[in-house]
């Protein structure tokens, strides 16, 4: 697919092609490294917020659950003192 993209600043456009020529490539070659790098950063961040949700929410039960447990522990013990 193509993107074309009006109206930069000259000042801009040159500063991307001396650094494309710094890394030996073109300027359009820069520009897509970039463009992949910044999409595939916020594809990363977007699934990282939502495994770390997931965790909370993971952390949140297990907590839950031990509290359970820790009451169901302390009642049948006086169930097998009683006996």
């Amino acid at each position: 697919m193509d993107l074309l993209i009006r109206d930069i600043d000259p000042l801009f456009v040159k500063q991307l092609d001396e650094q494309a020529e710094k890394q030996s490539c073109s300027r359009q070659e820069l520009l897509k490294g970039l463009l992949t790098s910044w999409c595939a950063d916020g594809v990363q961040s977007t699934q990282i917020a939502r495994l770390e949700r997931q965790l909370e929410a993971n952390t949140l039960h297990l907590k839950r659950s031990a509290t359970e447990l820790e009451e169901m522990t302390r009642l049948f013990r006086e169930v097998m003192q009683d006996d």
